[in-house]
């Protein structure tokens, strides 16, 4: 079979791994990222999960998720929380630029997980995908069979339930079993995002990812739209088109409240794009981050500073007094991220600081009462979780 030309060129166009700041829309940080370096994160992501015993959620976000996170707090905290949203769909990558935090392209969920299944044969993965009825998934697993003959990977169907707890622990205790490296959940937007917080930790497995119908897209029972509809932002148009009675009521709300929010979003960031920038110093095994009017942190110095967070430094930030503009309140929350998944953030402002906003805070950037206190995230368990109706 003829191999597909994004997923040929993920493959042998494979860039320098650069750490770059997220874009920040409705304060949920979408990854700047190629498809190639996504499945280089995924790897360094599956070799750290091995080596410290940790779990990683990957969310493919879309216009419908970020919808979702604006009507449903519990949404937006996973979201917040997880260590990669990809921007899945090209009015992400428009928006990121109308805000002033430019991504360079679209990683769809749909290309990337029969990448997952190709890498699994020459990386020693083991891809398992959760989801999808019984029939569907045995046919996509004879098609990846066939396409693929070297890869790792097993595909399981999931059952049809209205709550993510609702899951009995034979079916966890199967997941867990199989010790993958990749979970590949299907179970359509928000129930996926939703199952993996909700069960994370009890499965184990190091990197788990919500690819929503892309199971069905590997059978034919929902079929891609032409790649000029995907380059143009058009695809939720044919997927309508095809779907329309379940899809069609979905994309008229998501228009009707993503537009505008996305205005209010456009107005506070050209507001805000010549606030105070960053300047980084490093000391022992502290990263210390100012805030300073007179201050531009470069490239090259925000890769220095995540790879030594990375490397187990903890994250202090001082001189908060003044607002970070646009550009280098992205930054600082790319920091802060990469410093939660390990050794932590402290703040030397006493209480929260007057620029830093509701969604701000949300989006990591998290107010502390002393200047001692540290933020790290929290682990996840499956008490009170979502229970509500879901999508895809």
């Amino acid at each position: 079979m003829e191999s597909d030309p994004t997923q040929q060129r993920a493959l042998n166009g494979a860039e320098r791994l650069v750490a770059r700041p997220p874009a920040l829309i409705f304060g949920i940080p979408i990854a700047d990222v190629t498809l190639a370096e996504t499945l280089e994160r995924i790897g360094g992501l599956v070799r750290d999960g091995r080596s410290h015993r940790r779990t990683h959620q990957i969310c493919t976000v879309n216009v419908d998720f970020l919808v979702n996170a604006l009507d449903d707090d519990r949404i937006a905290t996973i979201l917040r929380d997880a260590t990669m949203c990809l921007p899945d769909g090209m009015p992400l990558v428009w928006a990121s630029r109308w805000l002033g935090t430019p991504i360079r392209e679209r990683v769809a969920g749909s290309d990337l997980l029969p990448l997952l299944v190709e890498q699994s044969a020459t990386q020693g993965w083991h891809v398992h995908v959760f989801g999808s009825a019984p029939d569907v998934a045995a046919r996509a697993e004879r098609v990846l069979r066939e396409r693929y003959p070297a890869a790792r990977f097993t595909i399981e169907p999931g059952p049809i339930v209205s709550d993510v707890r609702d899951f009995d622990d034979e079916t966890l205790d199967g997941i867990a079993a199989v010790d993958a490296d990749v979970l590949c959940v299907a179970l359509g937007n928000p129930k996926q995002e939703l199952f993996i917080d909700a069960h994370r930790e009890r499965l184990g497995i190091p990197v788990m990812i919500g690819v929503g119908g892309s199971v069905d897209m590997i059978v034919g029972e929902q079929r891609r739209a032409p790649s000029w509809m995907q380059r143009t932002g058009l695809e939720w148009l044919w997927r309508a088109g095809s779907d329309p009675r379940r899809l069609a009521p979905r994309y008229a709300r998501d228009i009707r409240v993503f537009g505008p929010a996305l205005a209010r979003e456009i107005q506070r960031s050209r507001a805000g794009r010549h606030g105070a920038g960053l300047a980084v110093d490093h000391r022992d095994d502290v990263v210390d981050v100012s805030i300073s009017p007179d201050q531009q942190l470069t490239p090259a110095a925000y890769q220095r500073a995540v790879v030594r967070l990375d490397d187990g430094n903890a994250l202090r930030i001082t001189g908060c007094e003044a607002a970070p503009g646009t550009e280098a309140l992205a930054q600082l929350v790319g920091l802060v991220a990469v410093a939660k998944r390990g050794a932590g953030a402290s703040w030397s402002h006493p209480g929260r600081p007057q620029w830093l906003d509701e969604s701000q805070v949300q989006a990591g950037l998290l107010p502390v009462d002393d200047g001692s206190a540290t933020t790290k995230r929290p682990p996840s368990g499956p008490e009170d979780r979502y229970d509500g109706a879901h999508g895809d």
